[in-house]
Formats: C-alpha cells, structure tokens, sequence
C-alpha cells in the first residue's frame, strides 16, 4: 500500500517522517512532493492508496489537489493536514469526502493512528471488490454454461455458497434456505459432485484463496478473511492441505509469473 505526503513544507514532511511509527503501519512505498504539480506527476506514474495533504502549497492548492485525485482516482483516501481551523475549509474538505481533517500541529501517536484507520478503510474496500468481483464472474459463469431454464435446489445453493464465501456456511443453514432437509441437500451434493456440501465449501474457499492470493493488494490476512477463515493458522493448515504448500509460498511462486 502507497502513501503519498504532500506539503511544501521541507520540515513538515521531515517532522511526519521522523515522528510517525511506520513500523505498526508498514506501509510499502512512502512518497513525497513539495508542489500539486509534483504531486499530479507521482500520481500519474504511480497511483497511492492513501494521499496525506497540506491546503496551502505554492501553485494550486491541496483542496484543488483532492478535487482532481477524486476526478481521476476515486479510489484514492484523502486525509487533509492544515493549520486552518476555518469552517469554510472543513465543509470543503466535507464536500471532497476526506476521510479526516487535521489540524497542525499534530501528534504523531495521533496521525498514526488516523493513517492506520485509512489503511483498514482501503483494506476493507479491496476486500467488498474482490469478492465482488469474483461473485460477478463466477454467477456470470454459471449462467452461461446452464442449458435448462429451472434452476434446482444444488444450483440455488451453488450459487448462494459462491456469493457468500466470506461468511459463516453450514449444511443445516443453507437446506433451510433452500427449504429442503439437511439430509435431501447432502444426498443431492454427492449425486452431482461426489462430494458433501462441506467439502464443496472449502474447494470454492481453497480456488478463491487461490485466485485472491495473486493480487498484490492483497495480504494473506486479507485473503483469509475474504474465503471466511476467521483464523489465519486453519487457514494456512487447510490451505497447505490443498495445494500442498503455505499461503505464503504459493504467493511468491504465482506472483513471480
């Protein structure tokens, strides 16, 4: 994850560098620009997840900057720093959607703790996308190799599993979903896939886990939460099961490719 600084004062970004505890943050590039034209430069080689701005700089202003980031990567968390404690610039920065506003001078235990509430807010919407994503593609998928028009009680599950890998699944709470019995759901998964709903479940979790863990915006904490592991040493245990190496291990090898 990219943070970018911008402030035209050589100082204050010294003083963010120095002061804050980036070992609890670890973020994976820190950049720097003195100007909004040299701001808009970074950006547009290398898109950040995460813009800390100061509102007066030399040629344009950070406002000016945050209405051109939310133009061109919306993506983009903005989080202004200023010394002006004037209504007009909080409802501005309101108006851009900045995640925070903060006044010089700050305490860097507090500014740490402000970027780490953006990187969980960036984690948490790579999260939603990717599982959107993912849901889109694999409902897309289903329904273009269907040839009938009904869609049975294995299919209704089928696609309730692959739409909510993320969450808590069991035989009983999807057969009542399905308005049939746990025993009429199992019988059906092993006719058609010769497997239980169980293993089903976690050969979907394993092929997401699987696909997610190419994403380079994507932690393997992420990834665990994401196929619905809430504990990461299962996770890896079932994942080294099914593809015969660690989580961490498949990562360097796919990503190497």
């Amino acid at each position: 994850m990219r943070l970018l600084i911008v402030d035209d004062e050589y100082f204050a970004i010294q003083g963010i560098m120095d002061g804050v505890n980036w070992e609890v943050l670890q973020f994976d590039e820190i950049l720097q620009a003195g100007s909004y034209g040299q701001a808009v430069e970074l950006l547009e080689r290398q898109p950040v997840e995460i813009l800390l701005c100061d509102i007066e700089m030399p040629d344009e202003s950070g406002l000016e900057l945050i209405e051109w980031v939310n133009g061109h990567y919306p993506d983009t968390e903005c989080i202004i720093l200023s010394c002006h404690d004037e209504f007009d610039f909080a409802r501005q920065a309101v108006r851009l959607k900045c995640l925070d506003y903060i006044l010089k001078p700050v305490r860097y235990e507090f500014l740490t703790e402000v970027l780490g509430k953006a990187m969980e807010t960036v984690e948490k919407k790579h999260r939603q996308s990717a599982l959107e994503d993912y849901g889109k593609l694999y409902v897309e998928s289903i329904a273009q190799s269907r040839k009938k028009d009904s869609i049975d009680v294995v299919d209704t599950v089928v696609d309730y599993i692959n739409q909510h890998l993320s969450e808590e699944l069991s035989v009983r709470s999807l057969a009542n979903m399905a308005y049939v019995s746990p025993d009429h759901l199992t019988r059906s998964f092993k006719k058609r896939f010769s497997m239980t709903v169980s293993d089903y479940i976690l050969q979907r979790r394993m092929t997401l886990a699987g696909e997610l863990l190419r994403d380079n915006k994507l932690t393997i904490t992420m990834v665990s939460d994401c196929v619905g592991f809430g504990n990461y040493s299962y996770f890896t245990e079932q994942f080294k099961k099914y593809y015969g190496m660690t989580p961490r291990e498949y990562q360097n090898s796919v990503r190497k490719t």
